[in-house]
């Protein structure tokens, strides 16, 4: 369905067009971003991605039948000695949502992190009223971890954080519970 590659200058203008005001940009990017959203922000965060074991990676996830960006995903605060990282900054570009791209994205970013990076844990922060990313991180195996009530502040309007994280162990046993279920459901469909 898709795969993630490198983010780089070249993809700037395409994440540049989706954040269409302030509110869009804190909600999906924390208050590290001010809008409106430029190559300068961006090339800053490029520069985390540098080095042996960067503190940052930067993704696209590209559609694989057509070549197409659908999203924007990143590994931040990386901590190699601790075995921890921050997952954030997920979009799904506007013609692409609600086609099972957000499920798969996220499980590819952790799979990075668990498997290729072989760290322990993947938290990330999401604001209460964003139900759908929650379920969606719910679906994934992500658990409430901490909740901070007016944690960030938009004109007149407060919004509740929630961190959720997620373990090695636990991602490993939901990767192997969907891999029996789609083994079973074929061994289903040949009767």
């Amino acid at each position: 369905m898709i795969k993630l590659q490198l983010f780089d200058e070249r993809d700037y203008r395409q994440l540049i067009d989706e954040i269409p005001d302030a509110r869009f940009l804190l909600q999906w990017a924390g208050p590290k971003y001010t809008f409106p959203l430029d190559a300068a922000q961006l090339s800053e965060t490029l520069l985390k991605t540098i080095g042996k074991k960067p503190s940052f990676q930067v993704f696209k996830a590209i559609k694989l039948d057509t070549s197409e960006t659908v999203g924007h995903i990143q590994l931040m605060n990386i901590d190699y000695s601790d075995g921890v990282c921050v997952l954030g900054r997920v979009l799904i570009f506007q013609q692409f949502r609600l086609n099972g791209f957000g499920k798969v994205m996220v499980n590819a970013a952790i799979e990075v992190a668990l498997e290729e990076l072989n760290l322990d844990e993947v938290t990330l922060k999401v604001f209460d009223f964003n139900t759908f990313a929650i379920s969606l991180y719910k679906s994934i195996g992500f658990r409430d971890f901490q909740f901070v009530k007016s944690a960030r502040q938009f004109q007149n309007e407060k919004w509740n954080v929630i961190t959720m994280k997620i373990n090695k162990n636990c991602w490993l046993q939901k990767k192997c519970e969907q891999l029996n279920e789609r083994d079973a459901i074929k061994r289903c469909a040949r009767y």
